[in-house]
C-alpha cells in the first residue's frame, strides 16, 4: 500500500518540480518548493471537501475501510493486540454485570423504591446494634401508630421438618403476615396467597409452596391446592404456589406460613425476632417515616422503660438494606477492574506507538497527497477503536465465562445471585468499554503521529526529536502503568493480609476431625423436657458406639454459625439493673461432654451433667470472660444469677464451671460474655439440642452414613440436613473475605504481568533502536556491564517514578477499603513495602532479559548495519 502511495507521490512531484525548476531553482530547492505547493493544495482540496454534508459520512466509511485492510494486513500485531483488549473488556464486563444485577437493578418488586426495613435501634451500655430484630410488641405499636406507612408486615424465620411425602427433608422458610404479600405487590402464580382470617390466633393451618419445592418435592401437581402436608407433624393445607424465582426475605425460604401472632405475643417487648417490612404512603420520604417512628419510639421507652429504654428505630431502604454489606466490596473490585483496564490500554497503546513509528513515511505520503494531520488523527483512532471494538467482542466470550465462574465462586448469601448475566445492559457496557479503551489506546500514538516533520520523514531522517518525542511517549505509558499496578498490588496486598489475621483469630476450640450435622425436634413430638432429653441420651449412646467416633455432643447454637442468642442477667448480692443497665449474655444449651468434643478448655469446676436434671438445683457454666467481667478478682464458682427481664419469674442458677471463650458468632469481634445451660433443666429459653457434633479418630466425612443411620434407629421420620465438617463451617464464615481476596488477587497478577511485559516490550525496543549507539560505546571500549547498566538503569528510573507516583495514589485510595479489612491498616507499611520490592523485582528481571542481548551486540556487525 505505502508502495503505490509513494508511485503516486513521485508522479506529483515530478510534475510540481519541473515546474518549479523553470524558476531557476536548485534540484533540492524545487523539490522543497513542490512539497510546500503540493501541501498547500491538499489542504485546500481538504477544506472544499468538508463543505460537502455527506464528507464526514464518506471520512468515517473511508477510514473503516482502510483501517480494517490494516489490521488484516498485520495479523500478528492484531491478534496480540485484540486478545490483550480483550482480557481487560472481558473482566470488566464481568464484574459490572455483578455489579448490575445486584446494586443497579431494581428489586423484583412493583414500586420498590417504596419499600422499607425497619429495625429496633438498640444503643445500651451493653449492646449496640441499629438493626436489631424487633419485639412483637414493638412491631405491633409501630403499625398501629405511624402515620407514614401503608402497612407493615412482621417476618419470623422458621424450618419444618416435611414428612409423608419421600424421605423426611428440613425445609427453610418464613412466617409472616398476610399483609407481607399485598406489601410487595405479588400474587401466586398458583391458588392464593392468606387471607387476614388466617393470620391470626385459631387461624387455619395454611401454607404457601415455593416453585422449587413444588416442582422437587411434589412433582409440578397442579392439584396441590387444597391439599394437606405435614410440617413437623403438624398438618397444613397448602393454599399456593408463589412464582418462579419468588423468596422473601432469604433466597434458602421454600415455604411460608401466616406468623398469626397472639394478644400475648403483641403484647411482648422483650423478644427481639422479627424482620418488619412496610411500605410507604404517597409522597412520604423515608426521612419523613424516621421521624414519625422516632416520636413513637420515644412514647414506648416512657411506657415500657425496663424493655424499651436505648430502643430507638431505624428505618432502611429494602434496596439499601439487600445490598449494604456487599456494595463496598463490588464497587472496590470493579474499580480494580478498572485499573487493570488501564493497564491494558497502556501495554496495548505501546504496541500502536511502535506500530505507528514504523508507519512514519505512508502517513508523510498520505499527508503530501492531501490528508491533513486531522485527518490521520482520526484515521489512528479509527484504527485503535476498530481493534478495541474487535476485542470487546471476544471480551463478551470471556466475560460468559467469568460470569459462570463468579457465580460459582461467589458466596451463597450474595444478593441477587441468579440474576448475574448477560443483558442488553451488559451488553452496552461492553461497546461501551470498549470504544473508550479503543480512544485510550490510540491518543498517544495518533498525537505523536501528528508531531513528524513531512518533509524530513519524506528523506528518510525522522530519528531527531520527533523519535525522542516517541521515546517519553513510551515512558510514560510505563510509569503509568507502573503506577495503577501498585494501586491494584496494595488493594491485593491489604486483603491478603486481613485475610492471614482472620485466620490467626484463635477461635478457643479444635475443629479438625468433627463432623456436624442438625437434626431438629418437632415440637408436637417433644413437647416436654424429659421426652427431649431421653431422644438426646439415646443418640448421644448410639453415635458413641460407631466405629471411629471418639466423642459426640449436642448444642443449641453451633460456633461460627453466624448466629446467637442473649439475655439479660441479674446477678445475686447486687441491686437489680435499672432499665437500660442491663447486663447481657450470650447463652447456648449444651449436652454433657460439649466442651471435650469441641476441645473447649475445663478451667475451674465441671462440666454440666445429665445428672443435672429439672428436680435438681439449676446450674449453669459460664465462660472466661463472663467470669472475668461479672466478678473481677473473685472465684465466680458458687456464683448464682437470674434471667431478667421476663414475664414469668426466673429461678437463681448455679455458677458450677467455668470453661475458655471461643468465638460463638464470627472471627471478627471479640467473644462476649457466655453461658452454657443443661438440657435436661432448659425449660425457659426454648432451646434444643439441633446441632450435633462428632469428633472421629479419622476423616469426618467417612461416618457420615453412618451417623444418619444411628439416629434414623431413634427417630426414622427426623431429617438429617447440613452435615459437614466443623473446617467447612469454619471456612464459610471467611466466605466473602476469600471472594474477595481470590478476585482481587487474580486481577493483581495480571496486573503485575501485565506491568513486566510493558516494561519488558518498551526496553527490548529501545535496545533495537540503539544497537548502533550501543555498537559505538563498545567499539570505543566500554564493557558489557556498562551496557547493562545503561539499559537496565533506564527501565529502573522508569519503575521508581512509577513507584512513587503509584505509592502517593494507593495512600488516598485505599482508604476507600477500609471497612473491607481486618487487623490491618489501609496505609499498613509492610504491604506497601512489600508491593514496592515485589514490583522493582520483577521489573528489574523485565529489563535484564533484553539488557543481556544488548551486552552481546557485536560493534562491528552494529556499525555496519
Amino acid at each position: 500500500m505505502t508502495d503505490d502511495l509513494d508511485r503516486e507521490l513521485r508522479r506529483h512531484l515530478e510534475l510540481e518540480a519541473e515546474e518549479q525548476r523553470e524558476s531557476g531553482l536548485t534540484a533540492d530547492e524545487a523539490r522543497a518548493a513542490a512539497l510546500r505547493a503540493l501541501g498547500n493544495q491538499a489542504r485546500i482540496r481538504e477544506e472544499v471537501r468538508a463543505l460537502s454534508p455527506m464528507a464526514a459520512i464518506e471520512d468515517l466509511l473511508q477510514d473503516l475501510r482502510y483501517g480494517l485492510r490494516m489490521l488484516l494486513e498485520h495479523p500478528g500485531f492484531t491478534i496480540v493486540a485484540a486478545l490483550t483488549l480483550a482480557l481487560g473488556i472481558g473482566a470488566n464486563t464481568a464484574m459490572f454485570s455483578v455489579v448490575d444485577a445486584v446494586l443497579l437493578q431494581p428489586l423484583p418488586y412493583p414500586q420498590a423504591d417504596r419499600l422499607a426495613m425497619i429495625w429496633e435501634n438498640v444503643n445500651l451500655p451493653a449492646y449496640k446494634n441499629s438493626h436489631n430484630p424487633s419485639a412483637p410488641g414493638n412491631f405491633h405499636d409501630w403499625r398501629t401508630q405511624n402515620t407514614s406507612f401503608t402497612d407493615m408486615a412482621a417476618i419470623g424465620g422458621r424450618s419444618w421438618n416435611l414428612t409423608g411425602s419421600g424421605e423426611p427433608a428440613r425445609v427453610d422458610g418464613e412466617a409472616v403476615s398476610a399483609a407481607l404479600f399485598p406489601l410487595l405487590q405479588v400474587d401466586a402464580a398458583l391458588g392464593r396467597v392468606f387471607t387476614a382470617d388466617e393470620d391470626r390466633q385459631g387461624g387455619a393451618r395454611v401454607v404457601l409452596l415455593s416453585q422449587g419445592l413444588w416442582n422437587d418435592r411434589f412433582g409440578a401437581d397442579a392439584g396441590i391446592i387444597g391439599k394437606t402436608i405435614r410440617l413437623s407433624e403438624e398438618p397444613y393445607t397448602v393454599v399456593g404456589v408463589m412464582p418462579r424465582g419468588f423468596y422473601f426475605p432469604d433466597p434458602d425460604d421454600k415455604l411460608w406460613v401466616p406468623i398469626a401472632l397472639t394478644p400475648q405475643q403483641l403484647a411482648n417487648h422483650d423478644g427481639h425476632s422479627l424482620q418488619t417490612l412496610a411500605r410507604l404512603k404517597p409522597d412520604v420520604t423515608l426521612a419523613q417515616a424516621q421521624a414519625n417512628l422516632d416520636g413513637i419510639a420515644k412514647r414506648l421507652t416512657e411506657q415500657y422503660p425496663q424493655s424499651n429504654t436505648g430502643v430507638g428505630v431505624t428505618v432502611a431502604s429494602l434496596s439499601e438494606h439487600t445490598v449494604a454489606g456487599v456494595r463496598t466490596a463490588l464497587l472496590v473490585i470493579l474499580g480494580v477492574v478498572g485499573f487493570l483496564l488501564l493497564m491494558v490500554c497502556a501495554n496495548t497503546g505501546n504496541l500502536l506507538l511502535a506500530r505507528s513509528s514504523a508507519r512514519g513515511r505512508e502517513f508523510a505520503v498520505r499527508a503530501a497527497l492531501g490528508a491533513s494531520r486531522g485527518r490521520l488523527v482520526r484515521q489512528l483512532l479509527t484504527e485503535s477503536t476498530l481493534l478495541a471494538v474487535i476485542g470487546g467482542v471476544l471480551g463478551l466470550a470471556f466475560a460468559f465465562w467469568g460470569i459462570s465462574a463468579l457465580r460459582g465462586l461467589a458466596p451463597t448469601d450474595l444478593p441477587r445471585i441468579d440474576a448475574i448475566g448477560l443483558n442488553a445492559s451488559v451488553a452496552a457496557f461492553n461497546f461501551g468499554v470498549a470504544v473508550i479503551a479503543g480512544l485510550i489506546c490510540g491518543v498517544v500514538p495518533a498525537l505523536q503521529s501528528n508531531r513528524r516533520d513531512l518533509h524530513e520523514t519524506l528523506k528518510g531522517d525522522a530519528h531527531g526529536s520527533a523519535e525522542r518525542s516517541r521515546v517519553r511517549a513510551r515512558n510514560l505509558l510505563i510509569v503509568a502503568e507502573t503506577a495503577i499496578g501498585v494501586i491494584v498490588l496494595v488493594g491485593a496486598g491489604l486483603l491478603l493480609r486481613s485475610f492471614l489475621e482472620l485466620g490467626r483469630v484463635p477461635l478457643g476450640f479444635q475443629p479438625d476431625g468433627i463432623l456436624t450435622f442438625r437434626a431438629t425436634l418437632p415440637a408436637s413430638h417433644y413437647d416436654t423436657t424429659a421426652k427431649r432429653t431421653a431422644f438426646y441420651r439415646q443418640v448421644t449412646e448410639k453415635l458413641r458406639a460407631l466405629p471411629g467416633v471418639q466423642s459426640v455432643a449436642g448444642v443449641s447454637i453451633l460456633p461460627l454459625s453466624m448466629a446467637s442468642r442473649s439475655t439479660g442477667i441479674s446477678i445475686e448480692g447486687e441491686p437489680p439493673p435499672a432499665p437500660g443497665q442491663v447486663r447481657l449474655v450470650d447463652f447456648r444449651t449444651v449436652s454433657p461432654g460439649y466442651f471435650s468434643t469441641m476441645g473447649i478448655p475445663l478451667l475451674r469446676g465441671r462440666d454440666v451433667s445429665w445428672n443435672d436434671t429439672a428436680d435438681s438445683p439449676p446450674v449453669i457454666v459460664i465462660s472466661q470472660t463472663m467470669a472475668r467481667m461479672f466478678w473481677p478478682n473473685q472465684d465466680a464458682i458458687g456464683k448464682r444469677i437470674k434471667g431478667v427481664p421476663g414475664n414469668a419469674p426466673a429461678p437463681w442458677v448455679t455458677v458450677v464451671g467455668i470453661v475458655g471463650n471461643i468465638q460463638h458468632v464470627d472471627l471478627v469481634n471479640p467473644p462476649r460474655p457466655s453461658m452454657y445451660l443443661a438440657p435436661s433443666q432448659d425449660q425457659r429459653s426454648g432451646d434444643t439440642l439441633r446441632e450435633w457434633a462428632a469428633r472421629t479418630s479419622s476423616d469426618p466425612t467417612a461416618v457420615a452414613n453412618a451417623v444418619r443411620d444411628a439416629v434414623w434407629a431413634v427417630d426414622p421420620a427426623l431429617p438429617i440436613t447440613r452435615v459437614q465438617t466443623m473446617q467447612r463451617l469454619r471456612s464459610a464464615v471467611t466466605a466473602k473475605e476469600q471472594f474477595n481476596l481470590l478476585l482481587v488477587g487474580l486481577f493483581a497478577l495480571l496486573a503485575l504481568i501485565l506491568s513486566a511485559v510493558g516494561l519488558y516490550g518498551v526496553t527490548a525496543y529501545a535496545v533495537i533502536q540503539r544497537t548502533r549507539e550501543l555498537g559505538i560505546r563498545l567499539a570505543l571500549g566500554a564493557q558489557p556491564g556498562d551496557v547493562l547498566r545503561i539499559v537496565v538503569g533506564q527501565g529502573a528510573r522508569l519503575v521508581a517514578i512509577g513507584l512513587a507516583i503509584g505509592t502517593l495514589a494507593s495512600l488516598a485510595l485505599t482508604r476507600l477499603m477500609a471497612t473491607l479489612l481486618f487487623g490491618v491498616s489501609s496505609r499498613d507499611p509492610a504491604t506497601f513495602a512489600g508491593v514496592g520490592v515485589l514490583l522493582a523485582v520483577v521489573s528489574l528481571v523485565a529489563c535484564y532479559i533484553p539488557a543481556r542481548r544488548a551486552m552481546r551486540v557485536d560493534p562491528v556487525v552494529a556499525l555496519r548495519g
